[in-house]
């Protein structure tokens, strides 16, 4: 979700550059008429200049500096960019962008007597040099105070806990310690360093700096405790050869992970060179990098949710009073939240219609000889604690639409892998947990592979296959099989 915010943030920042740019124009073509040509040159400009005589330029200019400024890698995650390198990018897209402008006046600009179309449409003769002069001024100017406004506000929050990414830091002590440092001289980044993972001897002063986790053989079991979103591995002199198997193992768990300046032959991560600052590091990430096509996915997902939770509503509040109707008392809940694992291992309350008597979960000990299902997850083909309204829901799946609501506020996608309990990802293998490296869906390539009728191993092995392989037209197409399996209750228990 981290990725997706970036990618959301890029993309809400160039709509805003675009506004600021174009009020860099006006204030420009007003500072030009009504300060430098009454008090300031007068003899220069003589002649009122009008913003309708060069209209195009309020559109061209801020176009052309947003442009740039993505070329110049302004939009590139500013959690590790140094302050300089961004300022530096919005001066050579400022001056670009008026560069651009009085070449383009200048080229249509009519010679002699001639004059066609385009030259008549852009009046490049009108165009203002005082405008095009102020611009890359002002624009610099308003684009510098406005990310210093956006970083303040990022800063604060990232103070507060949201947007924050948590880092695990694995090897030797010296270079954990100056990492360390550097992540904590730049608030901005959002880094939470979760400790050290470690064999080496700390001091006492040591200790109070950083928190030692435990050694090597501690970081599977912390990983799968603890929510990590990175691990960075910090070698000593020894390189890596210490740390490769849990690199390896962090690779088959899904998590993503980061070494200055050496790699692994990775089997699955695909290493991606990155900068912490001036601090280059290379990333090994097991899932594709949040981009055009995820954005569209999960603005998909939330719109498609909308709608839905909208256009179902009718039939979800006839669902709610069946299933009022039929419980032994009138108190018991219509809704059944069960806390689930999300992206990395996240915790989060995943809504259902309850299809079940209301003490199932204590039931359930009673039942566990029955589990038809391999693997560590439980279920019976005629569960004694399903009701007669809940055995419905669940051959039509009626009972998953409160999901909508986990999609609508970004717990769950309406494609992906299906969301565990706690205590199922607590016994899976290591490379089964690499299914928690994406966001979890309503419905998967599981689902509509077979269901129940699948052992929990191809399970598995199909929400993998999922992750390396995902693109939109897969997602289509199992959304497009899921309505199959819905109207046929193919697989259902």
């Amino acid at each position: 979700m981290l990725k997706e915010n970036d990618y959301i943030f890029s993309r809400l920042s160039m709509a805003l550059d675009l506004a600021v740019t174009a009020l860099a124009v006006l204030i420009a073509h007003a500072l030009r008429n009504y300060v430098l040509a009454p008090y300031v040159f007068p003899e220069v400009f003589r002649y009122t200049s009008r913003l309708s005589d060069y209209w195009w330029l309020l559109a061209l200019l801020p176009v052309i500096t947003v442009i740039l400024l993505r070329y110049n890698g302004y939009y590139q995650s500013q959690r590790v960019r140094n302050v300089g390198s961004v300022v530096a990018a919005i001066l050579a897209a400022s001056a670009g962008a008026s560069l651009i402008a009085m070449v383009v006046s200048f080229v249509f600009t009519p010679r002699g007597s001639g004059s066609n179309l385009l030259t008549q449409a852009f009046k490049g003769e009108f165009v203002s040099r005082g405008v095009l002069l102020l611009y890359p001024f002002l624009s610099a100017v308003l684009l510098s105070i406005k990310t210093i406004v956006v970083r303040s506000i990022l800063l604060e929050l990232r103070n507060r806990g949201y947007n924050t990414r948590n880092l695990l830091l694995v090897g030797n002590r010296d270079q954990a310690l100056d990492f360390l440092e550097h992540v904590h001289s730049h608030p901005f980044w959002g880094f939470q360093v979760a400790g050290l993972v470690t064999d080496d001897l700390l001091s006492d002063v040591d200790h109070k700096r950083i928190t030692v986790v435990g050694g090597y053989n501690d970081l599977m079991p912390y990983l799968e405790s603890h929510v990590v979103d990175d691990v960075v591995f910090v070698a000593g002199r020894d390189g890596l050869s210490s740390l490769a198997p849990m690199l390896r193992g962090c690779e088959e768990m899904g998590i993503r992970t980061r070494l200055p300046l050496h790699s692994f032959s990775n089997r699955i991560a695909r290493p991606v060179l990155d900068n912490f600052d001036e601090l280059p590091v290379i990333t090994f990430n097991p899932v594709k990098e949040f981009g055009s096509a995820l954005f569209i996915k999960y603005t998909f997902d939330r719109l498609a949710a909308a709608a839905l939770i909208l256009l179902l509503s009718p039939v979800m509040a006839v669902i709610a009073v069946a299933i009022k109707l039929s419980s032994a008392s009138w108190s018991d809940p219509v809704f059944y939240g069960q806390t689930r694992c999300g992206l990395h291992g996240r915790l989060f309350t995943l809504w259902k219609f309850r299809s079940m008597i209301v003490n199932a979960e204590s039931v359930r000990r009673e039942l566990e000889s029955m589990n038809e299902m391999t693997g560590p997850v439980f279920k019976i083909r005629n569960d004694p604690r399903v009701t007669a309204i809940g055995r419905w829901l669940r051959k039509t799946s009626m009972d998953e639409l409160p999901q909508l609501w986990n999609v609508l506020v970004g717990e769950m996608s309406m494609v992906g892998p299906r969301p565990p309990i706690p205590e199922e990802v607590s016994k899976y293998d290591r490379w089964q947990r690499r299914r928690l490296s994406m966001k979890p869906g309503i419905t998967c390539i599981w689902q509509v592979s077979g269901r129940n009728k699948l052992s929990f191993e191809t399970w598995m092995k199909l929400d993998l296959e999922y992750i390396d392989n995902w693109s939109l037209s897969l997602d289509f197409r199992i959304l497009c099989k899921t309505l199959y399996v819905v109207a046929t209750g193919y697989g259902a228990m």
